[in-house]
């Protein structure tokens, strides 16, 4: 079994597609359907279904790729800590996340990344549907060394509490003349939701606990079309502080008088903490959110017990 061969089969699982494979890995399609043949004849099982649509791993393939993904993460983890030796951190750092973090977390510490280690590439896996089981797949599929998620405690990662996102309403300008908006308001115009995620369901939690019925409840995929139908006056929403980050011409943003809140948290897969750039990450996020729960790393030591 040979490094390569591990490889070809990750980028023709991540592609679904021998020629993008090929592509990613600067190979022909042919050395790629060569690597992987010989996989499967080394293991003795089938890995991949081949067909017109492209290809897709068999059950045997889902188990062996993720424990691919360990080998060749372990490689580059010795890679990296020989590098750090020099004062260096080098290769890739994979880290799930959704929107408002990605919009407002993750580029200033991109900036550092670019001033201090130059060989130390971030790639953001960002997930459509902002809730816990889509943020965590990554890590628990070896895809991803971190994932921020809203408000998630598990046994199988390791996780810190970063910040508190209260929400706020954002409602047609001049529609409330009040500094706040009161449950009461909420039962006046209609309320704009997400169709599904953590914010639907923290949502639908709010109005329940509260006893609230909106006239009406519009359900609607992405944010910036929810803000835009807001400023045409046809209803308020509620949005977690951190995503407010347009507000149209003709919507105006007001505090919730009964707060609403997410936790953001950080999460790392097991024995992440072996890996000098996510020690790094951590170290950096740690000087951006001085309150947060995010454990004092030394990037050039691996902990005692990581996990």
């Amino acid at each position: 079994m040979k490094l390569s061969q591990l490889r070809a089969l990750l980028a023709v699982a991540d592609t679904g597609s021998f020629s993008e494979a090929a592509m990613q890995l600067g190979l022909s399609q042919s050395s790629v359907s060569e690597s992987i043949t010989a996989l499967e004849k080394h293991l003795n099982v089938s890995l991949l279904l081949r067909g017109r649509a492209g290809a897709r791993l068999t059950s045997a393939g889902e188990q062996v790729v993720v424990h691919a993904r360990t080998a060749l993460r372990a490689i580059s983890s010795i890679e990296e800590e020989v590098v750090l030796l020099q004062g260096k951190i080098e290769g890739t750092l994979n880290i799930s996340t959704f929107r408002s973090i990605a919009s407002h977390v993750v580029p200033r510490i991109m900036q550092r990344v670019r001033q201090d280690h130059p060989g130390l590439h971030i790639q953001l896996i960002e997930s459509q549907i902002c809730d816990v089981p889509h943020l965590l797949q990554p890590l628990d599929d070896g895809r991803a060394d971190l994932a921020f998620v809203p408000q998630a405690r598990t046994e199988n990662h390791l996780s810190w509490k970063l910040l508190d996102d209260p929400y706020d309403a954002l409602v047609p300008a001049g529609s409330i003349q009040r500094e706040v908006v009161t449950l009461q308001d909420l039962t006046r115009q209609p309320l704009m939701v997400w169709k599904e995620g953590d914010c639907a369901e923290r949502i639908a939690g709010y109005l329940k606990k509260h006893q609230l019925n909106p006239p009406e409840i519009i359900r609607v995929q992405d944010d910036f079309t929810m803000y835009n139908l807001v400023a045409q006056n046809l209803g308020m929403c509620l949005a977690p502080r951190l995503t407010l980050d347009y507000v149209p011409h003709g919507a105006e943003i007001l505090p919730l008088q009964e707060p609403l809140n997410r936790e953001i948290c950080l999460a790392v897969r097991p024995g992440g903490l072996r890996i000098p750039a996510v020690r790094y990450f951590i170290q950096q996020l740690k000087k951006l959110l001085p309150a947060s729960g995010l454990p004092d790393l030394d990037v050039q030591q691996t902990p005692v017990n990581p996990s």
